[in-house]
């Protein structure tokens, strides 16, 4: 009795792994994923072809955990992994997932940041031997049918570090993600002035709601059909502010948010 109970639960177990294995399987679709990591920001792309795209690696080590719910158990690489900017709610994870993962490039900012996290990030990065790319919106980067356009920023620009966080568009088939960091005001002005499309369908929205993002010009430019908002559950910040919410509402466009939602994912 206790023997057959053994093995009819070992049985259903190994079922359970190889159902998720196969529905995490490559489908032909894009996936984004919107992780569910408190007060900070990560973003994982699955690509049509399986190629996973880590945007951001947020305030803590939960991000391990996601990332072990969402991606197969035998697959250790992350072919681009995207630091916006080095505040630490962006990069906490980092050094572990430089650890755990096989890292093919990093996309990530020359700009000047003194903290432990951001130093210990960049040395392993260093350690890792890993390939950096420098953003210019003079150049996109393909993963298989993906493309990622860098809007933002510019080579010499130097503002605050928020304004200087990677802006990227994602563009599969007739759909696009505009992915904002935590650029603020003074940066989707200069966006604007710039020229670059940023109509997209869905907007990661900047700086998780602040009310220093996400003006009345840069939403009409976006035109968004959802915006997606990372912030934690009653977090000392108000975020997403009223303000904020207020325009979107006045747009008639829906958010989501991490704080009510946990993880967020879609596919296209």
């Amino acid at each position: 009795m206790g023997k057959t109970f053994v093995i009819t639960v070992g049985l259903m177990a190994m079922v359970m792994v190889l159902v998720r294995e196969i529905a995490l399987l490559p489908d032909g679709k894009l996936h984004l994923h919107l992780l569910d990591v408190g007060q900070g920001d990560a973003v994982l792309l699955v690509a049509p072809s399986g190629a996973q795209i880590l945007i951001d690696g947020g305030p803590d080590l939960s991000t391990l955990s996601h990332l072990d719910a969402l991606m197969p158990f035998l697959d250790r690489t992350i072919d681009l992994l995207v630091i916006t900017h080095p505040d630490a709610d962006h990069i906490s994870a980092l050094p572990d997932v430089l650890r755990r993962y096989d890292v093919a490039q990093v996309l990530m900012t020359g700009a000047e940041h003194s903290s432990g996290r951001y130093d210990a990030l960049r040395a392993e990065i260093a350690d890792s031997s890993i390939p950096v790319i420098h953003p210019d919106p003079a150049i996109d980067i393909v993963i298989g049918s993906v493309v990622l356009d860098i809007v933002w920023p510019t080579p010499l620009y130097t503002g605050s570090s928020n304004d200087q966080s990677i802006v990227l568009r994602v563009l599969y088939k007739e759909h696009s993600i505009l992915l904002t960091g935590d650029i603020e005001e003074d940066a989707e002005n200069a966006i604007l002035a710039s020229g670059a499309n940023i109509e997209s369908d869905i907007l990661k929205v900047a700086h998780h709601g602040s009310r220093t993002s996400s003006s009345t010009g840069f939403l009409l430019a976006v035109d968004p059909d959802l915006g997606l908002i990372s912030a934690g559950r009653d977090n000392r910040f108000g975020h997403p502010h009223e303000d904020v919410s207020s325009r979107f509402i006045h747009f008639s466009i829906p958010i989501k948010t991490t704080a009510r939602e946990g993880v967020i994912s879609m596919k296209f």
